[in-house]
C-alpha cells in the first residue's frame, strides 16, 4: 500500500521556497537510523503576571505551550522511534532559567556524539531586552517561568537570553541539531490579535546582564546558530497561538507536527503556508524563518533516509486488555477535519499477521481518540501501530463560525450577536472562545497601520497582512481573517449601522462557507482513489507549477511527485493555464471544478468530458462521459489553456473526481440561469452555498436518512490548487 503526504512550510510572503532540492533538514536530521536521538522540549502556559507586565485585567496566560511539547513528544516517539528515555520535558514551573540551561548541558551537549541528532524546542513567551550598558541593541530572549522585571532592588535582567542558548550550544559535538522556536518578539498592542493569542511580552525591559555572564555573548545573526533553526516568524512578525475544537496550540508546532506525521523521506519540506490564500480565511497563515549553521550545507547535500515508522494520519497510543477501546493520537488528521470529524468514522490499521482492521472512532478530545475493531474477533493492533482513514464522518448541519472582534464595544458585540443570530448558517462567538471562521470588527485606525504592515505575509491573504484603510475610512465595519486580515470588499465608504452591515454581508457569509464546506472535502494526500494532477502555463514562458498524486491507492507505488505543492505563488496575468488530469484508478471518474476567488466570486464546471463535436465549434457539446482508467484528460481541451481572471488577486482551485456522478451538483447549477453546465469551461455560480451541499450530497455513500455525510476515501480526491495573479502593468 502506498501512503504519502508532502510536508509543508512556506518562506517569505506566498513565493514558496523549499528547505533543500531534497528532503529538509528537519526530516532528515530526526529520520536517521542507527544514532541516538535526543530531545528537550520545554513548553510553558502558566506566567506570574509581574514576569509579563499584563495589563489588570488581561488574560496573559498561554494556553497552548504544554499541547506543542505533547505534540512533539509524540510525533518523536511514534513517528520517529525516539526512546522516550530520551525526551526531557520541562513544563510549567519546571522550565526556569536554570533548569533549561542545565538540561541544554547535561542533555545535550553532554550526551551527544558526532553522529547523534537531537531536537530543542521552546515555546512559550519570547521578549526584546536590552542591555543597562548598550541599550541600542535590542536582544532576543525567552521567558522563563522565573523570569522577573529589572527592579531597583534587582536590576538583573531574568529572562533567557538567545545568545546564551547559543553560547551553550556551541560545544556540541554533532552538527544535527534542530532548534524549533514557537515564540515571538513583537508586542502587538495587547496579548489577542484577531482570533489568536500573541507569544510576545508587550513589555521591553532594559537592565544589567543576566546572571551569571559578566560579558553577554554577541548578539548573532541567526545563520550562526548550531545545526538549523526553525522560528515561527522573523523577528518583528507576530507568533501566535490558537484554540481548536478541544485544545490550543502554537500555529507552528500544529502545523510542523501535523505535516510530518504524514510526509515521506524523498518528498520536500515547505517552509510553510498552512492556509487558505486569496483573502478567503479559513485557516490560520504561516510565515516560519529558517536559518542556522546547517541550513545551506544541507540545502546542497540533502540525506535520503527513511523514517523509524510508517507515515500515518495518527497511530494507536494505547491497548488495554478486556473490553475497553484502544486510545488513538490523531497528530495527522486536517485540523479541520478533525474539528469535525464525527463519531462512527472508520479508521483503519495494520493487526497480528499483519492482518487490515477497520477501526470505529467511538469518542474525541482534542487529538486524542478512542475506537473499537469493527470485527469483535479478539484481534487487537498493538502500539505504535499507523492509523489511516477510511470513512469520514461530517455533520449534516455546519455553521460558519463568526467571531466578534474583542475591541468592539460592548453594545457593538450585542447588537452584532443579535443580527447574526437571524441568519441561520452563521454561529456567533467572542473572539478568543472557540475557533472560528472569520472575523467581524472594525477597520484599524490609522495608527495600526505601522504594526499591520508589517505582520507577515501580502495584503489580502487569509491569515496574512491587510493593508491599511484609506483616509477617512478608518472604523468602518468589515471581515476579517482570523488573524485580523481584512477580506476584500467587505467594507463599505460610508458609516452604516451593525444591523445594516450584517444583513450586506450575509452573501458574504454564504460565500464562506461554501469554500469551508467544498475545503473539508480535500483528500489528496489520504485518498485509497488513484489520481493526479498537474499544472502548467503555456508557451511563451511555459512552466510546470504544481504536481499532485493521491498515493494510497497508487498502483504505480510511492514515486514522489516533483518538487511542487498546493500552494503555487504568483503567476502573471498574462498566462495560460492547462490542468492535466490522470485516472490511475480501475474505476471510471466523473470530474468537477469548483473555483473561488478573493472577491467573493464563485465559478463551477460539472459533468464535464471531452467535446465530441469537431474542433473549431462555437460551444463544443459535452457529455456525460467519465474520464476512463488510465485515461488523461487535459482542461481544455483546445489547447489554448484557460485565461487567468482580470485584475490582481487569488484564485483556488477544487478539482475533484469520483465514482460517482455529480448528480446533485448539475441539478443546483441547473437552478442558476447563469450557467450553462454543457459549455467547457467554468461558469459563474450565483449560488456556491447551494452548489457546495449539494456535492456533499454527492460524495455521500450512505444513505437518504444517514445523519451525518459518510464520505469514504475510496470513492473520491478532491485536489487543491491555489495561486496569486499579478497584474503586469
Amino acid at each position: 500500500m502506498g501512503l504519502t503526504r508532502r510536508a509543508f512550510l512556506q518562506q517569505g510572503g506566498v513565493a514558496l521556497a523549499t528547505l533543500g532540492l531534497a528532503p529538509g533538514f528537519y526530516y532528515q536530521a530526526l529520520a536517521q537510523p542507527g544514532r541516538r536521538k535526543l530531545a528537550l522540549l520545554i513548553g510553558i502556559n502558566h506566567y506570574a503576571p509581574a514576569t509579563i507586565d499584563a495589563i489588570a485585567g488581561e488574560d496573559w496566560l498561554l494556553r497552548g505551550c504544554l499541547a506543542d511539547v505533547e505534540m512533539q513528544r509524540e510525533l518523536l516517539v511514534h513517528r520517529f522511534g525516539f526512546a522516550a528515555a530520551d525526551i526531557v520535558t520541562l513544563t510549567d514551573h519546571q522550565a526556569t532559567r536554570r533548569g533549561i540551561l542545565e538540561a541544554i548541558d547535561y542533555h545535550l551537549v553532554q550526551q551527544m556524539q558526532a553522529e547523534d541528532v537531537a531536537l530543542l524546542h521552546f515555546s512559550g513567551y519570547g521578549s526584546q531586552v536590552r542591555i543597562q550598558s548598550d541599550p541600542k541593541v535590542a536582544r532576543l530572549a525567552w521567558v522563563t517561568v522565573d523570569s522577573q522585571l529589572p527592579s531597583e532592588a534587582r536590576p538583573a535582567l531574568g529572562d533567557l537570553l538567545e545568545a546564551e542558548v547559543r553560547a551553550h550550544l556551541q560545544p556540541l559535538l554533532s552538527p544535527y541539531l534542530t532548534t524549533v522556536i514557537d515564540a515571538g518578539f513583537q508586542d502587538g498592542g495587547d496579548g489577542r490579535w484577531g482570533n489568536f493569542k500573541v507569544r510576545s511580552r508587550p513589555a521591553t525591559p532594559m537592565g544589567n546582564p543576566p546572571q551569571p555572564w559578566q560579558t553577554v555573548p554577541a548578539e548573532l545573526p541567526d545563520t550562526t546558530w548550531p545545526g538549523l533553526l526553525l522560528r515561527a516568524a522573523a523577528p518583528g512578525n507576530l507568533v501566535l497561538e490558537g484554540q481548536w475544537d478541544g485544545f490550543n496550540a502554537g500555529l507552528l508546532t500544529y502545523s510542523l507536527t501535523q505535516q510530518l506525521w504524514l510526509s515521506l523521506p524523498h518528498t520536500q519540506l515547505w517552509v510553510g503556508n498552512w492556509s487558505t490564500p486569496g483573502g478567503l480565511p479559513i485557516r490560520p497563515k504561516l510565515d516560519p524563518l529558517v536559518g542556522g549553521r546547517a541550513w545551506r550545507k544541507f540545502q546542497s547535500t540533502p540525506y535520503f533516509l527513511t523514517p523509524t515508522l510508517a507515515p500515518s494520519d495518527g497511530v494507536v497510543s494505547g491497548v488495554e486488555a478486556g473490553d475497553r477501546p484502544l486510545s488513538l493520537w490523531l497528530g495527522g488528521v486536517d485540523p479541520e477535519i478533525l474539528r469535525y470529524l464525527q463519531p462512527g468514522s472508520q479508521l483503519v490499521t495494520l493487526g497480528p499477521g499483519d492482518r487490515w482492521l477497520d477501526l470505529r472512532l467511538e469518542t474525541r478530545s482534542g487529538l486524542r481518540g478512542t475506537a473499537r475493531p469493527l470485527l469483535p474477533d479478539g484481534a487487537l493492533p498493538g502500539v505504535g501501530q499507523p492509523l489511516y482513514e477510511k470513512l469520514r464522518l461530517l455533520p449534516q448541519t455546519i455553521d460558519l463560525v463568526v467571531a466578534l472582534d474583542h475591541r468592539l464595544k460592548r453594545f457593538e458585540r450585542v447588537d452584532a450577536t443579535s443580527a447574526l443570530a437571524t441568519i441561520p448558517f452563521v454561529a456567533a462567538v467572542t473572539s478568543g472562545d472557540r475557533g472560528a471562521d472569520c472575523l467581524f470588527g472594525r477597520l484599524p485606525e490609522a495608527a495600526a497601520a505601522t504594526l499591520t504592515a508589517a505582520l507577515p505575509g501580502p495584503a489580502g491573504i487569509g491569515g496574512g497582512a491587510s493593508q491599511p484603510p484609506p483616509p477617512g475610512q478608518e472604523g468602518r465595519y468589515g471581515l476579517f481573517s482570523p488573524q485580523h486580515s481584512l477580506l476584500p470588499g467587505s467594507w463599505l465608504r460610508r458609516e452604516e449601522a451593525i444591523k445594516s452591515a450584517i444583513g450586506r454581508l450575509t452573501p458574504y457569509f454564504e460565500n464562506l462557507l461554501a469554500l469551508k464546506l467544498v475545503q473539508l472535502t480535500e483528500n489528496a494526500r489520504v485518498s485509497w482513489l488513484a489520481a493526479a494532477l498537474s499544472l502548467e502555463t503555456l508557451a511563451p514562458g511555459g512552466q510546470a507549477l504544481t504536481a499532485q498524486q493521491s498515493h494510497r491507492g497508487d498502483p504505480q507505488g510511492l514515486t514522489p511527485s516533483p518538487a511542487l505543492d498546493q500552494e503555487v505563488g504568483m503567476i502573471p496575468a498574462n498566462r495560460s493555464l492547462v490542468y492535466r488530469l490522470v485516472n490511475r484508478s480501475p474505476y471510471p471518474l466523473s470530474l468537477a471544478v469548483i473555483n473561488f476567488n478573493s472577491q467573493g466570486q464563485c465559478s463551477a464546471l460539472v459533468g464535464w468530458s471531452p467535446p465530441l463535436d469537431p474542433p473549431g465549434a462555437d460551444e463544443p457539446e459535452t457529455r456525460p462521459v467519465a474520464l476512463l482508467s488510465q485515461q488523461t484528460w487535459n482542461l481544455p481541451v483546445s489547447g489554448n489553456g484557460w485565461a487567468l481572471p482580470g485584475g490582481d488577486g487569488h484564485l483556488i482551485t477544487y478539482l475533484i473526481l469520483s465514482r460517482r456522478p455529480f448528480l446533485n451538483c448539475l441539478a443546483a447549477i441547473a437552478l442558476n440561469s447563469a450557467l450553462s453546465p454543457r459549455r467547457g469551461r467554468p461558469h459563474l455560480v450565483s449560488q456556491p452555498l447551494k452548489l457546495a451541499q449539494a456535492l456533499l450530497q454527492d460524495l455521500h455513500s450512505g444513505g437518504p436518512a444517514a445523519p451525518n455525510y459518510e464520505l469514504s476515501h475510496d470513492q473520491w480526491v478532491t485536489f487543491r490548487v491555489s495561486y496569486q495573479v499579478d497584474q503586469i502593468t
